[in-house]
């Protein structure tokens, strides 16, 4: 067709690519192509890039929990809250619901005062489940948020749900870049449907051949 796509100078605001996210149409795209995900697709409707990364990041184990919230908050259905008020500053861009690792390390130092070393040593007891660190943090973090005035019962219920997310916490940066690649083939797919399909049916034919030689 003679037409030069620069794949890495697209727009990510573009509509015909997030009405194909919309309708669930997302066979071959990466990281959103199960029967699962297309289902959450379908009523989240997204239309911005943040919703991407958070799907590709809430669509875990333990995380996927709060898909329903994140989907009634964004369309209205549901209270967006927070458990406390400051927690606004970090949570905004997700609808009060905490999804990536880096918004609990940011919040932990902005609740208890933790130092950037002990924000991280949280996130990799959470991201590699060590049961012994996470049980030391939350001594800190408690004593930490109280020293700052938060109540204790809050507390509680604010690390009961970062342990329920820790189960599969992803990290923005890890989930943007597979929301970037997925973008970058869905709207190959939305303004090139038939060379983007043909181009998918001949990798996968490959495949096959490899397979049986």
């Amino acid at each position: 067709t003679d037409i030069d796509v620069d794949i890495n100078a697209i727009p990510l605001d573009d509509s015909l690519t997030y009405e194909l996210y919309s309708r669930g149409d997302t066979t071959g795209l990466f990281q959103f192509e199960s029967d699962g995900m297309k289902k959450y697709l379908k009523i989240l409707k997204p239309n911005r890039f943040e919703d991407l990364i958070a799907m590709n990041a809430l669509y875990r184990p333990g995380p996927m929990d709060y898909i329903p919230s994140y989907v009634n908050r964004k369309h209205g259905r549901e209270k967006i809250e927070y458990d406390i008020s400051l927690m606004e500053v970090y949570l905004k861009d997700t609808y009060g619901i905490t999804v990536y690792q880096e918004q609990v390390m940011l919040l932990s130092q902005l609740l208890a005062g933790f130092s950037k070393g002990m924000a991280d040593s949280l996130r990799k007891a959470m991201g590699k489940k060590i049961v012994s660190m996470m049980d030391q943090l939350k001594v800190k973090f408690q004593e930490g948020c109280t020293q700052r005035g938060h109540d204790p019962e809050v507390v509680e219920k604010i690390w009961k749900d970062w342990e329920s997310f820790a189960h599969y916490a992803f990290n923005k940066s890890h989930s943007t870049c597979y929301a970037y690649i997925s973008y970058q083939t869905a709207y190959l797919k939305a303004h090139y449907p038939a060379e983007f399909m043909a181009a998918v049916l001949s990798r996968n034919l490959n495949a096959v051949s490899y397979t049986h030689l």
